[in-house]
């Protein structure tokens, strides 16, 4: 009696470990799908944002020509010059621009005065596009961004760009026409290396498509909804949005961002279907592998528990199972760790020769808190306390310096063992990876996020919250803004042409890095040939030692600029506005300051400095930026 009830406890404690390993094994391929999907939405979520502020940036540099030529389309009609000076401009500024295709004036009756672009001839009728009725019925003089059209002479795809054209009365006089290359658009989309079934979406507010990649293909993603996408973006300015494509009902992942500029859209999706067929193709001889050597183990068990004499050799076969679970973790090219719950190392698999560069022997009975590092000791301090409060699983990314000199980042994933279901945990796996290639791609990506790409500064996104923010968690601390602009740049460009214009943007740039401080100032191109310094702590007279070593490090480049009168180089002139310590202003009240104090160096003669005091705070004004 006692032989049977033993063996039927046997039987049932296989049966539950067998039940838990199931559960453990489906609960980690669960795991795993999720967090796939959730890497697949932040890479989207990422992608996304990166296309949206690379159009901002090119819908910039496109609406540059348009803001140059409408007012002087404007003045031709107005004081009746001759046509010829518009279309030498127009001609001009296509062949410097990298971006614009072509430009078009259009007269009232709709057909082409003027013509850069091969897709538009002189004379053709244009009075039929969306664009044309748009400006012609609507007065506003703001930008316009077309729907995708594509060039007869060519067959490339081209993205529209207009603004209306006044007469002196204001009425209707014709529009000025930029079309810009999508060649472009390609090439920076391209370099995400999209698969086959991803699409990329540029949307308008109204909903209308300007971009989708692929172009032609025979495969067709459908957007499905617009409406969600417009009113999702419009609370919040990016994420993720699940959806059924319209055209097969098959789910779509898709991470959107909203342009707080253009207001336009930024859509990039890629198939969940098809994501799941790749982890399934990538997990089924894995899982084949598994289950075979579970069914193996059961067997094996109920075989040894039928034949209770034949202990010795039952325990035999468990040995030799656990030898095949070492087989399995020896194979694998991530390190496989087994901890006790106080952090000491039980087993390491092979693969720590490679990727910690220690022989595993050496690391068995040490203690991952022990490590050289302090912030990576403290990181397993804080992992293994929140294990042994009963938490499940932890996930820890740290970064190692190799024995090289190279930097390599880890993704070490915690989870507890547990001998029964709702027993305490008695041990810790933990599996190690190398994840520095994704997560230099992810700083990459943000990198590129915050910085200007002409001059290499900050952006003024990242310029306006950093600001914002320092005022937010530093109330009342002494701040000073320097805003520098360089002296007749207009002329410059139009003696120099363009490129030169940016060679000279970058090397203003560098002399200003050059001269500032190493404690906490951020240099950022606020818009053209305007540039912003912020300088924390910092008082007005030591601002403006600052502002004047910028100064005299621009001039002392002796950059030619012989429209620059009297000194014939290029100069800047700088306005500096300071909040002392104890301020209650607002960012707003700083920036207008600078921003006065600069024209007062303009009207001074520029090539200065000049400073003014900061107004009180409920004084109402608007900064010009």
């Amino acid at each position: 009696m006692v032989s049977i009830r033993h063996s039927r406890i046997r039987v049932l404690s296989v049966i539950l470990s067998a039940g838990l390993l199931a559960g453990l094994g489906l609960w980690s391929e669960v795991t795993t799908w999720d967090r796939l999907v959730d890497s697949a939405n932040n890479r989207l979520m990422e992608t996304s944002r990166a296309v949206a502020l690379h159009t901002d940036d090119v819908f910039a540099l496109a609406e540059q020509p348009l803001a140059h030529l409408v007012p002087t389309a404007q003045a031709v009609i107005r004081d009746k010059l001759s046509e010829n000076l518009l279309f030498g401009e127009m001609k001009s500024l296509q062949q410097s621009s990298i971006f614009v295709e072509g430009l078009t004036f259009i007269g009232t009756n709709g057909r082409a005065i003027y013509s850069t672009s091969p897709a538009i001839t002189v004379g053709e009728d244009l009075s039929s596009r969306a664009y044309f009725s748009a400006h012609r019925l609507n007065g506003s003089e703001g930008v316009d961004f077309g729907t995708l059209i594509r060039s007869p002479t060519n067959n490339e795809w081209l993205l529209p760009v207009s603004r209306r054209v006044n007469a002196a009365d204001g009425s209707f006089a014709g529009v000025m026409l930029a079309t810009i290359d999508m060649d472009h658009f390609i090439r920076f989309i391209e370099s995400f290396e999209p698969n086959g079934e991803s699409a990329f979406y540029l949307m308008r507010n109204d909903g209308a498509i300007l971009l989708r990649y692929p172009f032609r293909s025979h495969f067709e993603a459908g957007l499905g909804d617009r409406k969600i996408f417009l009113e999702q973006s419009r609370i919040n300015q990016h994420g993720n949005h699940e959806y059924a494509s319209p055209l097969n009902e098959r789910p779509r992942l898709s991470g959107y961002y909203r342009s707080a500029r253009t207001e336009i859209t930024a859509i990039a999706t890629r198939s969940k279907t098809a994501l799941f067929h790749n982890w399934v193709m990538r997990s089924k001889y894995p899982w084949i592998c598994l289950i075979a050597a579970y069914l193996a183990g059961l067997a094996i068990t109920f075989r040894w528990l039928h034949q209770i004499r034949l202990r010795e050799i039952g325990e035999q076969k468990v040995a030799a199972r656990e030898a095949e679970f070492r087989l399995i973790a020896n194979a694998s090219p991530d390190v496989i760790e087994k901890l006790s719950m106080a952090g000491v190392r039980e087993y390491v698999s092979p693969a720590a020769a490679k990727l910690f560069e220690q022989a595993p022997e050496d690391l068995l009975g040490t203690n991952v808190t022990d490590a050289k590092d302090e912030a990576t000791a403290t990181a397993w301090k804080a992992a293994l306390f929140r294990l042994q409060a009963g938490q499940n699983g932890e996930t820890i990314l740290l970064q190692r310096q190799r024995r090289d000199g190279s930097v390599m980042w880890l993704e070490s994933v915690l989870s507890c063992v547990r001998a029964e279901s709702g027993a305490p945990a008695d041990g810790i796996v933990v599996t190690t990876r190398d994840v520095t290639r994704q997560e230099l791609a992810k700083r990459e990506l943000d990198a590129l996020a915050v910085t200007d790409e002409l001059t290499g500064l900050f952006n003024k996104r990242y310029f306006s919250q950093h600001l914002n923010s320092f005022m937010a968690d530093h109330p009342g601390t002494p701040l000073s803004l320097l805003l520098l602009d360089l002296d007749r740049f207009k002329q410059f460009n139009d003696t120099y042409g363009h490129l030169p214009g940016d060679h000279c943007l970058r090397d203003v740039a560098s002399a200003i890095r050059s001269a500032l401080p190493d404690n906490g100032a951020i240099a950022a191109r606020f818009g053209g040939e305007e540039m912003a310094v912020l300088l924390p702590g910092y008082s007005r007279a030591a601002s403006l030692l600052i502002a004047e070593k910028i100064r005299r490090a621009v001039e002392a480049m002796q950059i030619p600029h012989v429209a620059n009168l009297p000194g014939g180089v290029v100069t800047v002139s700088i306005g500096v506005g300071t909040l002392r310590r104890g301020h209650s202003e607002t960012a707003d009240t700083l920036i207008v300051s600078a921003d006065e104090a600069l024209y007062e160096a303009k009207r001074g003669g520029r090539n200065r400095v000049a400073t003014r005091a900061v107004p009180a705070p409920s004084l109402k004004h608007s900064a010009a930026v």
